[in-house]
């Protein structure tokens, strides 16, 4: 009886060390998504203020949203962590090379976190090529001085990388700063694409219930109540669903025709 009591002890501890790390996983998963999802909200500010400056130098207007919109609380926009998965997955699986080469080609228990640290060098360079490939892809339409600074800080990061490879907890520290930088690029790179709403919204008509109808309009989003629209002037245009009979795609100009 005494023996069943200590087993049962025993694993009710175990179940309880296992849940507690768990929930301490989850939190610091949790806790670096939002990081990363700032920094890639960061970019998508930065990104969608270069791609309105973009659009005035090109001669387009100036998009201009629905007049006093609430905006999104921060632990309700999705973005935060929609957009941290895109700097921690490329980066996890990145890494993946890494752990199918433990599994595979372990080292010896000696020489274990030697190793890793040296393998942990993949991850981080190619992290850095990325973030240098999406820099060249904005390049010079887009070069600023966050940009800069943020691919002065990535080269150091990669530099430091391969001058310590042999320190784990160093390779660990740098690569979390080039996927948060990743980050960055990334949402960058998506505010200045949802800026040119010409190449990926389609022009469409509206025929009213009550009769008549709205041309030259791109349809941004529709929900079960509403539908949200942009006219030529880049006014954002927000109509219910119950005054719209019909939406139609119109084909879109010839280029340089006004």
């Amino acid at each position: 009886m005494a023996d069943d009591k200590q087993e049962n002890q025993g694993i009710t501890g175990l179940a309880e060390s296992f849940d507690k790390i768990a929930k301490s996983a989850a939190a610091a998963a949790l806790i670096f998504l939002i990081v990363f999802g700032c920094c890639y909200k960061l970019g998508e500010d930065r990104g969608q203020e270069t791609g309105q400056q973009i659009r005035m130098k090109e001669g387009k207007h100036k998009l201009v949203p629905l007049p006093g919109e609430a905006a999104v609380l921060f632990w309700k926009d999705d973005k935060i962590i929609q957009g941290g998965l895109y700097g921690f997955m490329t980066v996890a699986a990145l890494s993946t090379y890494v752990v199918l080469l433990f599994i595979f080609r372990g080292p010896s228990a000696e020489g274990r976190s030697e190793w890793v640290a040296v393998m942990l060098l993949y991850p981080n360079i190619m992290t850095w090529v990325l973030i240098v490939a999406l820099f060249m892809g904005g390049f010079p339409m887009r070069f600023n001085a966050a940009d800069a600074a943020a691919l002065a800080a990535s080269v150091v990061f990669v530099a430091c990388a391969w001058k310590w490879k042999q320190r784990l907890a160093l390779q660990i520290m740098l690569l979390v700063g080039q996927a948060l930088l990743l980050s960055f690029f990334f949402g960058e790179n998506r505010g200045v694409a949802a800026s040119d709403l010409e190449s990926r919204y389609p022009l469409v008509e509206v025929q009213y219930t009550a009769g008549g109808s709205l041309k030259d309009v791109r349809l941004l989003k529709t929900d079960e109540s509403e539908c949200r629209f942009m006219d030529a002037n880049g006014r954002e245009l927000m109509i219910p669903k119950s005054q719209i009979r019909d939406i139609t795609v119109v084909p879109e100009p010839a280029q340089g025709a006004k």
